[in-house]
């Protein structure tokens, strides 16, 4: 680690202070139903953010309400039962600086308060006299414990965009959700689409705090509390690290420094990248609070602070790294790690900003990636005009980064290397300020920008197609999807946010319908992939039905017949592909109606393509499979009759369920 190691003074949360009378009010109810009810008591020290954001969401009457008080205590006695657990979970000794819970008394004791706490904050629910809260509570902490395990679940694994803010919102948003929604379960007769808007604010500013966390953990002189670092050194994938170009969990503390506080092409580190992102997010929450909330001052305030740490702490770490300073790339080479981030000159970034020119105004891009992708061509005949335009850009931007490495397939790699780069610094120029000269670039991107959509995306996909480059073979389906995620499912993702949608459980089914696209292309093109020294079919497959790359080498150059065992490999993958184009469907009623149709259009046609392949007996070494224009138009009619089906069994309220009954999303 470079420079000095004194914690920044500065954490989350830490320019606020909850209003003391409040809080004598809910020390005054917990004492009085410790009393009643032969109860524990929660400690309520700190910041009190859940109980606070509940009382900033209330009419003035509520604050002294003994029903209010009564739901805001149980909230808040969860969240310190899960800080008991977490303390065990993450074998932390320290907790706000101090030794923590289980450093002091034990596991077993530690363990034993947690369970006791979170089971008396179901009586303390229950004391509200209100069932629709109580119904609402005990799904926020059924999701609450479903995210933490989810989390650990996935501990040493990389996450895409959509899994983390799934896990995020469980673990950290289903509480700060009850909390906003607490006062209207109060005073309406149930459930209502205004406690439903109110308790998807409240997820949205969990999982905003909880992005706040991860980015300041990252941060060594960071106060958070516990070990800086903590989080990486657990295997714990956080958004940051994506937003770096991170593929695991490899590097050391000096390494994942230089990575994170140096600059990169653009100008700028990794971390204040992800800064301006949680600025953009913050300033959205900002306004939707606004919207809802009126004049009230507190959670702005609290929006204001987290970001104003995160700012803080941000520019002690890069002046201490000396990253302001240097005005050059990272010490640490990250060629390896993420091939889209090594050096590019000033020749090579004049010589792509020229190739993208000429790929000239909205009326070119149409053109330009019709006539590379008929199938979506055709579904995309469906949107508005407006909304038309930008889909077409964003493909035209898809098809112009793929075809940077896929366009001179007999180039030298340094120089696709270079060309790349590039590309991504212009990408990263673009969405800074919307005026690269390359009208395309600069719509796509600023558009993103305007909307408040991450750049993680547009990023993501170059770095999937850098992998092009240097082709690599998948060991199992797990490398695979992380390839197909960042070459298609981050489109699906990027759009459906352009769009407003940024439920998880609709991005998690964004992102299985890229899966599925690119299995099918993936399956359509074997042989011609072959061909260009390419495989994409995981090695572990192949062993499973006693095929080797060999054997399809040959079969492609027309060297005997397909192998044995091919057919059923091929249809294993379809199905997996099937599950993902299922899973996908159920969530298309929840996009805007204008996306809908396209959407269930593109989504049959792709699939209708495995039809084509069985018909052509497996043969996809030989031959590649079409729908002709005639079948387009039966599938889409199936697609859209599909849709129909879908909408008449959609049901908005998604709480439960999400993280573990999906297996083509799991």
């Amino acid at each position: 680690m470079t420079g000095s190691e004194e914690s920044h003074p500065v954490a989350v949360g830490a320019l606020f202070r909850p209003d003391p009378a409040f809080v004598d009010a809910l020390r005054a109810t917990a004492s009085r139903l410790a009393g009643e009810l032969d109860l524990p008591g929660p400690s309520l020290e700190g910041k009190l953010l859940r109980p606070t954001i509940a009382r900033a969401a209330a009419p003035p009457h509520l604050h002294s309400d003994p029903a209010f008080l009564s739901g805001a205590l149980a909230i808040q006695m969860v969240h310190e039962a899960s800080i008991l657990h977490d303390d065990i979970l993450d074998d932390s000794s320290t907790r706000r600086n101090s030794p923590s819970a289980m450093a002091r008394h034990g596991i077993a004791r530690c363990l034993v308060e947690g369970d006791h706490l979170l089971t008396a904050a179901y009586r303390v629910a229950h004391a509200t006299g209100s069932l629709a809260f109580l119904g609402r509570f005990t799904r926020a902490v059924e999701r609450t414990v479903a995210g933490e395990r989810a989390q650990h679940a996935a501990r040493g694994r990389v996450l895409s965009e959509a899994e983390y803010q799934e896990i995020t919102a469980a673990k950290s948003g289903e509480l700060f959700g009850c909390a906003v929604a607490l006062p209207r379960l109060l005073t309406s007769r149930g459930e209502d689409h205004t406690v439903a808007s109110a308790f998807d604010l409240g997820v949205r500013l969990g999982r905003f705090y909880q992005m706040v966390d991860d980015f300041l953990d990252l941060c060594p002189r960071a106060s958070l509390g516990k070990s800086p670092l903590q989080d990486y050194r657990q295997g714990k994938w956080t958004w940051p690290l994506a937003e770096a170009g991170l593929d695991g969990f490899e590097l050391d503390d000096h390494a994942l420094y230089e990575r994170l506080f140096s600059r990169i092409q653009g100008g700028e580190t990794p971390m204040r990248s992800a800064f301006r992102r949680l600025e953009l997010e913050g300033g959205r929450l900002h306004d939707a609070w606004a919207r809802e909330f009126g004049s009230d001052e507190i959670v702005p305030r609290l929006i204001e602070s987290w970001i104003r740490a995160a700012e803080s702490t941000l520019e002690v770490e890069e002046s201490t790294s000396g990253s302001q300073d240097d005005g050059g790339t990272p010490s640490l080479s990250t060629r390896a790690a993420s091939p889209s981030e090594g050096p590019s000159t000033p020749a090579a970034v004049e010589a792509v900003r020229r190739q993208a020119v000429e790929l000239g105004g909205a009326g070119d891009w149409i053109r330009y990636f019709g006539r590379h992708s008929r199938s979506f061509r055709f579904s995309a005949r469906l949107f508005p005009p407006e909304e038309g335009r930008l889909v077409s850009g964003i493909y035209a931007f898809c098809r112009f980064t793929d075809d940077l490495v896929d366009g001179s397939p007999d180039a030298d790699p340094a120089e696709l290397d270079a060309r790349i780069d590039a590309w991504q610094a212009l990408i990263r120029e673009a969405y800074a300020t919307g005026s690269t000269g390359i009208s395309l670039l600069d719509e796509v991107m600023g558009e993103t920008a305007r909307r408040g959509v991450t750049s993680l995306y547009a990023e993501e996909l170059v770095r999937g197609v850098a992998m092009d480059i240097r082709p690599q073979e998948y060991p199992d389906l797990e490398a695979l999807r992380r390839y197909s995620y960042r070459v298609a499912s981050v489109v699906g993702l990027w759009l459906t946010e352009l769009f407003g949608r940024s439920d998880p459980w609709v991005l998690r089914r964004a992102e299985a319908m890229g899966q599925a696209m690119q299995m099918t292309n993936i399956l359509r093109d074997v042989g011609e992939d072959l061909r260009r020294g390419r495989l994409y079919l995981p090695l572990d497959h192949l062993d499973r039905f006693g095929l080797t790359r060999r054997d399809l080498e040959r079969a492609a150059a027309g060297e005997g017949d397909i192998p044995s065992g091919y057919g059923e490999l091929v249809e294993t993958l379809m199905r997996r592909a099937e599950e993902d184009y299922a899973a996908a469907a159920a969530a298309i009623p929840a996009l805007p109606i204008f996306f809908q149709r396209p959407v269930a259009v593109a989504g049959q046609v792709y699939r209708g393509i495995h039809q084509e392949i069985r018909a052509n007996a497996y043969d996809n070494l030989r031959r590649r499979a079409y729908t002709s224009l005639y079948r387009k138009v039966v599938l889409g009619g199936q697609g859209l009759w599909g849709l129909r089906v879908a909408r008449r069994s959609y049901v908005p309220d998604r709480s439960v369920g999400v993280l573990f009954r999906d297996p083509a999303v799991s």
